[in-house]
């Protein structure tokens, strides 16, 4: 089944777009120049605090417009209405995990099993690696193992 890597490549994809469209933030630059450095022989100030207006945004307010409803027949035929009922092949707990799974010795045994295209999950932890198989987990959709002396589930 293709759709998990496709899904994947796009929500990587719009990842990627979203992250490279946003324009860099230039910092302000000042060009001013100070017109007047105060001395100690000049008095301060004192500053009137005043009310700074804040500026008045226009709120959009949304128009709309229903449209109505269509006077002609559709196109196309449509198809009626219909209850569907759920099936339920398998009671609860029906597949059964694997507790103790068994991996090839050799990368050439592996490959002589299964194809280049062969999706699999990959686990590693401290320096043990395992490669879990996407149709045999399928079939199975639990693995219980132990990978670099901590217990794991691996799930689809």
């Amino acid at each position: 089944m293709r759709v998990f890597p496709i899904s994947i490549g796009i929500a990587t994809s719009a990842l990627f777009l979203i992250a490279c469209g946003q324009e860099a933030a230039t910092p302000p630059t000042s060009t001013s120049v100070p017109t007047e450095i105060p001395t100690a022989t000049q008095a301060p100030t004192e500053a009137v605090a005043t009310a700074t207006p804040r500026p008045t945004e226009a709120i959009p307010t949304p128009t709309t417009k229903s449209e109505p409803p269509p006077t002609e027949p559709p196109a196309v035929e449509l198809a009626p209405e219909r209850d569907l009922d759920i099936v339920t092949l398998l009671p609860p707990d029906a597949i059964p995990a694997i507790d103790n799974p068994i991996f090839f010795e050799t990368t050439e045994k592996a490959d002589a099993v299964y194809g280049d295209g062969e999706y699999v999950l990959g686990v590693e932890i401290d320096g043990d690696a395992r490669a879990y198989s996407v149709p045999l987990l399928s079939s199975h959709e639990i693995v219980n193992d132990t990978v670099g002396g901590r217990p794991i589930a691996v799930t689809w």
